[in-house]
């Protein structure tokens, strides 16, 4: 009789590892590791574990991003993004666990001008940039089945993230300021964890393609501003709070933000037969979501 398959998912507390557990399909067996029961910088903890569970596949939705915080604690970034990478990379090459990491569009510093796609030229900019691309670096190393998904923008009704500050500004101030000059993609976490399960569900049972690492880019479609974002999220929220648009100079940062990091997901949706939704159609659900959570608004 054939063993049962297993999926383990790490960072189960965060935004996307909450949403991957709202979106487990029925009959998939999953293990949900938090940082508090599975530290992925303790190489020899994480090899035991993967040795004793055998995962199938597994979906490190962990990662350090304190995106400004970084610039004071370069060890803890590297820490959170490359050594844990690498960790279960070595593991999973002792298990033959397919790895599937999830990575970033801060890594598109640069002259973009359209969606970028999973052939555009990476350039990091800032500890935070330069720490997950050295863990895209550490998975390509170990030469294991895997696939590396770049996603941008993310948020939900999980934990702190644009949209929920939005509402909260919206309620508490008379005005709010927001940055019109970066343009992204929106990426409603749940519609990630719908593609990455259906991903999963093609993989599972394929002979695993040792050395062998494949990208991809997961945004929900279209381009906006986190000006126009911010307006469309007030407006389906009910809140007639104005909002003023600025300019990055008029915020800085510790960071630089990439000017120009939309994503291009087609070759997600064509490979993995997984209809990708407008930002503005997942926004809405993503609010209702929220409400329900909290109550009513």
């Amino acid at each position: 009789m054939a063993t049962e398959q297993l999926v383990l998912i790490t960072g189960a507390g965060g935004q996307l590892g909450q949403s991957l557990r709202k979106t487990l399909p029925t009959g998939m067996k999953a293990h949900f590791a938090r940082k508090s029961d599975m530290d992925l910088c303790d190489a020899q903890s994480i090899e035991t574990w993967l040795v004793n569970n055998r995962p199938d596949i597994i979906i490190n939705a962990a990662a350090y991003t304190k995106v400004d915080l970084a610039e004071k604690e370069r060890d803890a970034a590297f820490a959170g993004n490359e050594t844990a990478v690498r960790n279960l990379a070595v593991a999973a090459k002792k298990t033959g666990s397919h790895v599937i990491h999830i990575s970033t569009d801060f890594l598109f510093h640069g002259a973009f001008n359209r969606p970028i796609d999973e052939t555009g030229k990476i350039n990091p900019v800032g500890v935070y940039a330069e720490s997950k691309a050295a863990g895209e670096q550490a998975l390509w190393a170990e030469k294991i089945s895997s696939t590396i998904v770049r996603t941008s923008w993310l948020y939900s009704e999980f934990n702190a993230n644009f949209m929920k500050t939005m509402i909260r500004l919206g309620r508490e101030k008379s005005e709010v300021r927001v940055i019109a000059d970066q343009h992204g993609s929106p990426t409603y976490a749940v519609d990630l964890a719908r593609g990455l399960w259906q991903m999963v569900a093609q993989l599972r049972g394929k002979p695993v393609k040792a050395a062998t690492t494949e990208i991809y880019h997961f945004s929900n479609f279209g381009v906006t501003t986190w000006y126009d974002f911010s307006t469309a999220i007030l407006g389906i929220t009910g809140l007639r709070t104005p909002v003023e648009p600025i300019l990055t100079d008029e915020y800085p940062l510790p960071t630089p933000r990439p000017a120009y990091s939309a994503l291009w997901p087609r070759k997600f949706a064509r490979d993995f037969r997984f209809p990708i939704r407008h930002w503005r159609t997942a926004l809405v659900e993503a609010v209702n979501a929220f409400k329900q959570s909290e109550g009513a608004l």
